[in-house]
């Protein structure tokens, strides 16, 4: 992506984002006499400098962040090499099946008691919820892009003789990317969702315990503080990712929006 189209990406973005705070400001000065319903920006703006400034804020968004961070990178390396192994052999898609259905279909509400039995409230029982609330999304994408791999592409591997790495690294995985792109972006979501409700139930640091904390005291400008951090590294993954893409499939730009749209 060239310098300009970006800056216009980075401005529109900007202009609706103010837009929205400066909309969100005035209905809630002209319509609303108590902020315990929803607080204007600039009382939760005043809160989120408390917190700073206290430390307390970067104490819990540290540990949350570094619980997402480990647990969806983790998820992302195994999740690929397993879904992999399944787009590419029947067997192995066989024996995985039974197993991403269960991991699928059990709520995470459910899991979570256990992993922290197991584990302990620390950051590393934490960062496996995460892992297993991601990989199941990144595995079936995965394979489901590998399986669906237009057999023109590997006629022409094998008619160039690459070899089987050579036809994995060139044919299979970036034909497979948009797959496992959507299957990482289904994955920030459920990862959030999931570091957010571990934290809920046992924690001592995490914007799910800070969470827990407002709704507790009523203290709605913090609540919306942690609610709009959360939202924060969630734009700023999708937003990691689609660099990534960009990055590692950069023919896939001349399906995007002309700059001028």
């Amino acid at each position: 992506m060239s310098l300009l189209p970006l800056r216009k990406e980075i401005s529109r973005g900007a202009i609706s984002i103010f837009a929205g705070i400066a909309v969100w400001e005035i209905l809630a000065r002209a319509l609303l006499e108590n902020e315990l319903l929803i607080p204007p920006p600039s009382s939760v703006a005043r809160t989120f400098w408390n917190l700073a400034s206290s430390g307390q804020l970067n104490k819990h968004f540290a540990a949350t962040a570094t619980e997402f961070f480990y647990g969806f990178s983790a998820a992302c390396m195994v999740g690929v090499l397993l879904g992999y192994l399944m787009g590419m052999h029947r067997w192995f898609d066989e024996i995985m099946d039974p197993w991403m259905a269960a991991l699928y279909s059990i709520p995470v509400i459910a899991l979570v008691p256990m992993i922290i039995i197991w584990f302990g409230i620390g950051i590393f029982s934490k960062i496996v919820v995460v892992f297993k609330i991601t990989l199941v999304a990144i595995i079936l994408n995965t394979a489901a892009g590998i399986k669906n791999l237009d057999p023109v592409w590997l006629e022409l591997a094998q008619s160039m003789r690459l070899s089987s790495w050579q036809t994995t690294y060139k044919i299979r995985l970036p034909g497979a990317l948009p797959f496992i792109i959507t299957g990482m972006r289904l994955g920030v979501g459920r990862a959030l969702l999931a570091v957010v409700v571990a934290e809920l139930m046992a924690s001592n640091a995490g914007l799910g315990y800070l969470l827990r904390e407002s709704s507790e005291t009523w203290d709605s400008p913090k609540l919306f503080v942690t609610v709009i951090l959360l939202a924060v590294i969630g734009l700023t993954s999708f937003n990691l990712i689609k660099r990534f893409e960009q990055r590692m499939a950069p023919w896939r730009q001349s399906a995007e929006w002309s700059a001028d749209s």
